[in-house]
């Protein structure tokens, strides 16, 4: 059989080779449409690390001067924090909430803003340090378990994390590992500069490897224990209460329940509850803002080029096989059978296609050396390495996407006409040619 797809290849090659030209041309666009799908697509479904699901955020906010029951006495940042505290423990009261807890901020899991620092491991003279996004978080505050974070070996637990209040930081795994090449977080120490001024931390211990944006591959992470802050300095829109529901509460009926509850139960001082929304839907509403317009665009460009492709591969194929009754009919004269001819046919498309993508990825090789392959995210964060971040691997990888696509559309358009004519009688073929 593939001795026979060969010659009669060869004996068509003038036509053939007009295919095979389209269809190299074909496998070089769609390596330089398919590729930054392929790669967001992979990060944006990569384990998030912790699990969003039974997550809410409450958005608290600060009276104004003429509201109702505003009470000028109590603005001073002591005041407004233990009116946030105190919020925070009513919330963890109600009935449908396993764990609470007070987020302050631009920097936490799945925001929209970010802090970030380079990390060296003490004594380390040589490399550039490794960067990391910075999330601070109050202690005593049950944080780690609200989020659910689950520390490695060798750490302590998620109780004596939350309560952590040194002069150190709590690493993620992955953070940890590119600092120091173990995932042991006992006895370690690093340190930052900034600004003419080098600080030192030591490791409190370390947690899962999670992710800080749901469309990245996970960064590595630090997070810092702040004993006091400015709370006046983060309204409006950064005073937050993060709640756990607990085990088998709709989040549904939770967020239609709540609110009433939450207007009526939620204020201390001149603090008062403003918004409640899921986890799910924070993620989404950051996913729109910073990344769905661009993976919707590639994505509609990939979904209209694969349509056009669609239309022009398979309509030539189709053509082509239409045009070869005269031939069909003889070789069912000869005794051949509906499903050789077929497979015949079929084999003759695979094989173009396997000689075009090969050609036509050997044509886009120096291109791809050159500029290099798509990537999501900075290039100066260490985010955890899979095959996309090996040249090598990302290239065969995406080649194989193409091939596949390529291989489907041809089928398709080889297919469809060759069994309706291979089951036409041979007389009927070679009469009307």
């Amino acid at each position: 059989m593939l001795k026979l797809i060969f010659q009669t290849l060869w004996t068509r090659r003038r036509r053939n080779g007009w295919l095979l030209a389209e269809l190299i041309v074909v496998c070089v666009l769609s390596w330089i449409m398919f590729d930054p799908v392929v790669t967001l697509t992979y990060d944006r479904h990569y384990p998030m690390g912790f699990e969003p699901d039974r997550l809410c955020m409450i958005s608290l906010d600060v009276l104004k001067p003429q509201a109702p029951g505003y009470d000028p006495q109590a603005t001073d940042s002591a005041s407004l924090m233990n009116a946030y505290r105190s919020l925070m423990l009513r919330a963890r009261e109600h009935p449908d909430v396993e764990r609470a807890t007070q987020i302050f901020g631009f920097s936490y899991l799945s925001s929209q803003g970010s802090m970030a620092n380079m990390y060296r491991a003490e004594g380390d003279t040589v490399t550039d340090g490794v960067g990391a996004f910075l999330l601070p978080y109050l202690p005593h505050t049950d944080y780690f378990e609200t989020y659910g974070l689950t520390p490695i070996a060798g750490s302590p637990g998620q109780a004596q994390l939350s309560d952590y209040a040194g002069d150190g930081v709590i690493l993620t795994e992955n953070a940890l590992t590119a600092l120091f090449q173990t995932s042991d977080p006992r006895g370690k120490r690093l340190w930052n500069y900034y600004d003419g001024d080098t600080t030192r931390y030591e490791v409190a211990g370390a947690v899962s490897t999670v992710k800080y944006r749901s469309y990245n591959r996970p960064s590595p992470l630090a997070f810092e224990p702040v004993r006091k802050i400015d709370i006046n300095s983060y309204f409006p829109g950064y005073v937050n209460i993060l709640v756990r529901l607990k085990e088998g509460v709709s989040m549904t009926r939770f967020l239609h329940d709540f609110k009433p509850w939450m207007l009526q139960n939620m204020r201390a001082g001149n603090l008062y509850a403003r918004d409640l929304q899921s986890y799910q839907r924070l993620i989404a509403d950051g996913e729109f803002y910073l990344i769905n317009s661009v993976y919707r665009r590639n994505l509609l460009m990939a979904a209209f080029f694969f349509i056009n492709l669609c239309l022009g591969v398979a309509g030539t194929f189709w053509l082509q096989t239409r045009t070869r009754r005269e031939e069909i009919g003889v070789m069912l004269s000869f005794g051949a059978t509906p499903g050789r001819i077929v497979r015949l046919l079929m084999g003759e498309g695979a094989v173009l296609v396997t000689l075009a993508t090969v050609v036509g990825c050997c044509l886009y090789l120096p291109y791809a050396l050159m500029e290099g392959l798509s990537r999501n995210g900075a290039d100066w964060m260490k985010v955890v390495p899979c095959w996309l971040d090996s040249f090598p691997l990302h290239f065969l990888g995406v080649s194989l996407v193409v091939y596949v696509l390529l291989l489907v559309v041809v089928s398709v358009g080889v297919w469809i006409p060759a069994s309706r004519i291979s089951r036409i009688a041979p007389t009927d073929a070679l009469r009307d040619e």
